[in-house]
């Protein structure tokens, strides 16, 4: 195992101990914040602000890179400097950077959150005046037995581990162990770290600093609804008339009473509890009408964090394209011969031109969820395919029907006689962009391997350098104009 491989599970982890209060939870950094949507979570969370206005739907390309262009400038205004990262990096899950990117977020919000000028070194010194007997020098291989993990346990609450000094140190996974789930039981530590991850001599420094930074700021004496979490689908938003499902961990050995409570706008929902082998639980509701929804999820009658989670039910599903005309078609020759016409079409209707127009979007390069969102919606894969304001409008046959019988232009806003198209002024197709400017190079704050190479894109760009005064993104190679055919 790799230093990059249990940092990555480490941070992970740290990034799922803040999102549960959100009922959320990744799996992958690579993949997961892609879309913004967690990441923008989390910096809400951390920081105990709002970063404004977002795409909570984001489906195409662009509407992904928007949101992490947002994030990207909220960190830049917090103060934080960046290692030479930008958006894209994160929307095309280059891990190397994420994870930098994740432990400048650690930095600042955990380990120097009392604006300490060397996190490390003081974090250390409050280390050694615990254990100075274990003459710890480093975040490394100092740490690898589980004695000095089991000492400072026992320093912080004496009689815990009291037999740390006569543990055998070529036994470090079950002293490891010990420790790690004594740091659980009795102060509610996170377990961001597995006892074989933190046996490793391999282990990277920062994973372990984010681990020991936990002791250093205890949190209050936790009760077992502290330590449960829940996440899943159903906590984050709901479409009505489907199942919702979440599911809920409990700490080991738990035998408290789960109880779950779904307030509709009108009525409660119907919740089904299924306790598993392990003894956590699914849990799965069903919204009948749209709205907002408060699930109340308590153990023993005390809430758990999160709750009272607030979700939003959807009368059905979204692309994120409200306020926006979306044309899904694909680069296959087999569909070139509607293709075209459709392209001709709306250019006589002078789309292309109209501030309102998502430049064609082909599903040959979406990710699969959310190309089957895109059919699901539509139900059809028959492509193009048109939305206008978030609403399916029809595939080929149904647009040319629509323009047919005159349909059309009222649904596009477009009149014929005037040219006039859509209730905005008219666009014309911006001139080539030129190449984005690199951002600055900030010293790094992580141990990061050397990233994969960055391939040609189209993404928005964002400079996060000390010195910039506004973060502005820089224009898209592809312009309202950007068309199948040319």
């Amino acid at each position: 195992m790799s230093w990059v491989d249990i940092q990555e599970k480490a941070f992970t982890r740290w990034v799922n101990e803040h999102l549960k209060d959100r009922g959320m939870h990744i799996t992958s950094l690579k993949d997961d914040l892609k879309d913004g949507l967690y990441l923008i979570n989390l910096l809400e969370i951390i920081s105990g602000k709002s970063v404004g206005k977002y795409n909570k739907h984001p489906r195409i390309p662009s509407q992904k890179l928007e949101n992490t262009a947002i994030a990207m400038k909220f960190i830049k205004d917090e103060g934080i400097k960046l290692v030479n990262i930008g958006n894209e990096d994160v929307t095309e899950g280059r891990l190397k950077l994420i994870l930098g990117l994740i432990w400048t977020l650690i930095l600042r919000y955990q380990i120097n959150k009392n604006k300490s000028s060397d996190g490390k070194g003081e974090l250390l010194k409050w280390v050694r005046s615990k254990i100075p007997e274990y003459d710890i020098k480093n975040f490394t291989t100092d740490w690898n037995d589980g004695r000095a993990l089991c000492g400072l346990i026992d320093a912080l609450k004496p009689g815990t581990c009291k037999d740390h000094r006569n543990m055998d140190p070529n036994k470090k996974v079950a002293n490891l162990k010990k420790g790690i789930d004594l740091g659980y039981d009795k102060f509610g530590i996170p377990m961001i770290l597995e006892p074989e991850e933190l046996a490793d001599p391999k282990i990277d420094e920062q994973s372990v600093m984010t681990y020991i930074s936990y002791y250093r700021d205890l949190p209050p004496q936790q009760d077992d609804a502290s330590k449960c979490r829940a996440y899943g689908p159903g906590l984050e938003e709901g479409i009505v008339g489907q199942p919702a499902p979440f599911y809920v961990e409990l700490p080991h050995g738990c035998h408290g009473k789960l109880e779950v409570k779904v307030e509709g706008p009108k009525s409660n929902a119907k919740v089904k509890l299924t306790k598993k082998p392990d003894g956590n639980y699914d849990v799965e509701y069903q919204p009948t009408e749209p709205g907002e929804y408060k699930i109340h999820v308590t153990l023993d009658g005390v809430h758990i964090p999160g709750s009272i989670f607030h979700v939003t039910v959807l009368q059905e599903e979204s692309l994120g394209g409200e306020g926006k005309i979306l044309v899904f078609y694909t680069t296959t020759s087999a569909k070139q011969e509607y293709t075209r016409p459709m392209q001709e079409l709306l250019e006589r209707k002078k789309i292309h031109l109209r501030p309102d127009f998502e430049p064609w979007i082909p599903v040959d390069i979406m990710a699969p969820k959310d190309r089957d969102a895109v059919f699901r919606k539509a139900g059809t894969k028959n492509l193009p395919i048109v939305y206008i304001d978030d609403v399916y409008i029809g595939d080929y046959q149904k647009i040319f029907e629509l323009e047919g019988n005159g349909e059309l232009d009222k649904l596009l806003k477009y009149d014929a006689k005037s040219g006039k198209s859509g209730n905005k002024e008219l666009v014309s197709p911006p001139p080539a962009a030129s190449a984005p400017k690199p951002a600055a190079k900030v010293a790094p704050a992580a141990k990061v391997a050397p990233a994969e190479k960055a391939p040609p894109s189209t993404s928005v760009k964002v400079d996060v350098s000390a010195d910039t005064k506004e973060a502005k993104p820089v224009p898209k190679k592809l312009d309202r104009g950007n068309l199948p055919f040319k």
